[in-house]
């Protein structure tokens, strides 16, 4: 593929300038219609070192407002950034609607120098590069547009610049010895490169060769692909047609069984049989929890369930026993207004436990295909999508090393109303209830069905859902705790 490209295309200097004014004038036009139509850009890129990466972004940004663009310089991961999956550092830096993101290097250094150096294992390319492709095909599926670049050089100019950087004082900083690497084990890089190249150009996120032996002919190529995919994207959005909302009267379908209605919501435990049970769980997670700080495991535990289920409750008890230093509660509601300008999971990735803590979440990256289904706050494009992307989602997890555990709380509607009365009438607790508590009873039949089908098509071998009968909250409480110890102890056994 790379010896397809060929190297001596050059410029001469005339029309290289006139070539970039051209377009800075363009792609000026087309930031400010970005920013206008709330659309993310990201530019990737790549290519091999003294490729003249630096200069191509310094020449770009110089014609265009710095308010609407970031520059990602992607160096070495930092101690903090290695306790989360690969992906965590970059979901960081992702631009938000109607900005540009420049990624000086990128996710792909994971496939490219970490490779070359054996920081990545082989065994886990095939797996690190179908997380790559998902990544940016949620992204592009959300409305971003998505350049990617590899800047080629000949390995006698990668040299010949290497040298000339080197032998510059004010330049000399600029070269690592992993770039006299890359110059001395070139046919291994280049074999390196052209496997990502191919296992990663999408019809979602193309990658385009660039002839870079050239600086100008390098950076009219680069800038022409730039504003051609801004063009595209700006045109596609103009023309897309708005999806419809969902449709809440949607029934389970005969394949598909009603598996909440399987659920034994007579189970129960004595006051008695509560108390003995629930100090011996709360004594187990205890020691477990010095043991995932010991192991560096990060455990992610997901609550989800009917409105008065209990939630609240069983979370108290899971987490009294627990040093608080290793553990974090997250509540999530409705999206912020800066949540709202980023993709739906861009919230949860940031807020993910590190290893060796655990993270617990009421309410989670779930309501895509719950509330936002049924109240149509998403269309059902969306929410049809969410599902694969779940599941996408939680396999990068499980693949890092977490403990996922998720869990649907379920109470039956008789004693739903008999909570929110209760709750009603006590001086106490009439904050837990509100009028949207009240709207969604009224849907429950439309909720069902969307929990049904949450459940049956986003419970996988590594991330399954456990369904908790509810009704008894002493029995809900010691379920919970127990399982959540169970997944623990399976994942330190596999250390």
């Amino acid at each position: 593929m790379l010896d397809t490209l060929d190297l001596d295309l050059s410029l001469d200097k005339t029309t290289y300038q006139f070539e970039m004014e051209k377009l800075m004038q363009q792609l000026r036009s087309l930031q400010k219609a970005c920013w206008e139509k709330k659309l993310p850009m990201i530019v990737v890129l790549e290519g091999w070192a003294a490729a003249g990466k630096g200069s191509l972004v310094k020449k770009m940004i110089n014609y265009m407002d710095p308010r609407g663009f970031v520059v990602n310089p992607i160096w070495p991961p930092s101690e903090q950034e290695q306790r989360y999956p690969f992906l965590w550092r970059f979901w960081e830096k992702l631009p938000s609607q109607g900005k540009i993101g420049f990624f000086y290097h990128s996710w792909y250094t994971h496939v490219l120098e970490d490779r070359l150096f054996e920081r990545t294992p082989e065994a886990k390319i095939p797996g690190v590069m179908a997380q790559i492709n998902a990544f940016e095909r949620q992204l592009v599926d959300d409305g971003t547009a998505i350049a990617k670049f590899w800047l080629h050089l000949s390995r006698q100019e990668l040299k010949q610049r290497l040298k000339k950087y080197a032998d510059d004082p004010l330049e000399a900083w600029r070269v690592r010895p992993e770039d006299w690497q890359q110059a001395k084990h070139y046919r291994q890089y280049k074999a390196i490169a052209e496997e990502m190249l191919v296992q990663t150009s999408t019809g979602s996120a193309p990658w385009t060769l660039v002839e870079s032996d050239c600086n100008r002919w390098a950076r009219v190529k680069v800038l022409t692909q730039m504003a051609a995919v801004l063009t595209e994207a700006l045109d596609r959005q103009h023309l897309a047609i708005i999806p419809p909302t969902a449709t809440a009267q949607e029934q389970l379908r005969p394949a598909e069984p009603d598996l909440l209605a399987q659920v034994d919501l007579r189970l129960s435990l004595s006051i008695a049989e509560y108390k003995q049970e629930l100090r011996h769980e709360q004594v187990q997670l205890r020691q477990l929890q010095m043991s995932i700080h010991k192991h560096h495991i990060p455990v992610l535990v997901v609550f989800e369930g009917w409105d008065a289920a209990g939630k609240g409750g069983v979370i108290k008890r899971l987490t009294d026993a627990l040093d608080p230093r290793s553990y974090f509660v997250r509540p999530f509601a409705a999206p912020t207004d800066e949540e709202k300008a980023h993709h739906y999971l861009w919230r949860f990735w940031r807020r993910l436990p590190p290893a060796g803590t655990i993270g617990l979440f009421d309410r989670s990256w779930y309501g895509r295909v719950l509330v936002e289904r049924v109240e149509g706050f998403a269309s059902e494009i969306e929410w049809h999508r969410a599902y694969q992307e779940i599941n996408e989602f939680e396999s990068q997890l499980t693949s890092a090393g977490y403990v996922l555990v998720k869990f649907w709380l379920h109470i039956s509607p008789e004693e739903q109303l008999q909570r929110f009365e209760s709750r009603q009438n006590d001086p106490f607790k009439q904050y837990k209830l509100t009028a949207e508590d009240w709207r969604n009873r009224e849907k429950l039949p439309f909720y069902e069905v969307a929990v049904n089908q949450a459940i049956q098509r986003t419970s996988t071998p590594t991330a399954p859902w456990k369904i908790i009968p509810a009704n008894d909250k002493y029995y809900a409480r010691v379920t919970v705790i127990e399982t959540v110890t169970q997944a623990i102890k399976a994942a330190l056994k596999e250390r």
